[in-house]
């Protein structure tokens, strides 16, 4: 699959408002659209009982830290 440039935005906004834990907060109302847009492979999306959140896996970690050198 190749990631688009919508894509490639999201990622870099979920690495770089991550927490602690790795998780950044997606409101309610993109929760649905970017769960059902990304590729599951480079990121994970969980719904708590109070949030929705967003996090890479190592597969997306990568991809974008090679992004920086593209």
């Amino acid at each position: 699959m190749k990631l688009d440039i919508q894509h490639k935005h999201i990622l870099n906004i979920t690495e770089r408002d991550k927490d602690d834990k790795g998780w950044t907060k997606v409101s309610e109302k993109l929760f649905p659209v970017l769960s059902k847009n990304m590729p599951t492979e480079l990121i994970i999306f969980d719904k708590t009982s109070d949030e929705y959140r967003a996090r890479l896996t190592e597969e997306g970690k990568s991809v974008v830290n090679a992004m920086k050198w593209l």
